[in-house]
C-alpha cells in the first residue's frame, strides 16, 4: 500500500499564492518570512516569480518626499553656479562668465 501524500497542483498552487501575498504584505524580508514560516527560500522565490509577485510588489512602491535641513550655499573662489559632472567632474561658473564660452562648453559636453 502507497501511503504517498501528493497535493494536488490547484492546492500547492493556493498554498504559494497565500504565502506569496502575506509575504507582499509582512514587509520582511524573503529570508526573515521563510525562516518564521519554516518555508525553503528557494521555493518561495520560484513562487514569486511563477505568480509575478515581484511586479506587484513593485507597482505598490511609492515616492515619498524627504525634508533636507537647509544649507546654506557656500561660495568658493567667487563661483555662481557648480555643476557636478559625472565620474567627480566639478564645473564652477562664475558670476561673470562669457555666455558664448558656456554654451560652447555645454555643447561639447552634451556630445560626449
Amino acid at each position: 500500500m502507497n501511503t504517498t501524500n501528493h497535493t494536488a497542483p490547484k492546492d500547492r498552487r493556493r498554498f504559494w499564492q497565500a504565502h506569496v501575498k502575506a509575504l507582499a504584505d509582512s514587509g520582511l524580508s524573503r529570508r526573515e518570512y521563510c525562516r518564521r514560516h519554516h518555508l525553503a527560500y528557494h521555493a518561495l522565490t520560484y513562487w514569486v516569480r511563477k505568480l509575478g509577485a515581484s511586479n506587484t510588489a513593485v507597482s505598490q512602491l511609492s515616492l515619498i518626499e524627504v525634508p533636507l535641513p537647509h544649507r546654506q550655499s557656500l561660495r568658493l573662489g567667487g563661483s555662481l553656479f557648480r555643476l557636478y559632472l559625472q565620474r567627480g567632474h566639478l564645473l564652477e561658473i562664475d558670476a561673470d562668465f562669457d555666455q558664448d564660452a558656456l554654451h560652447r562648453l555645454l555643447t561639447v559636453l552634451e556630445q560626449r
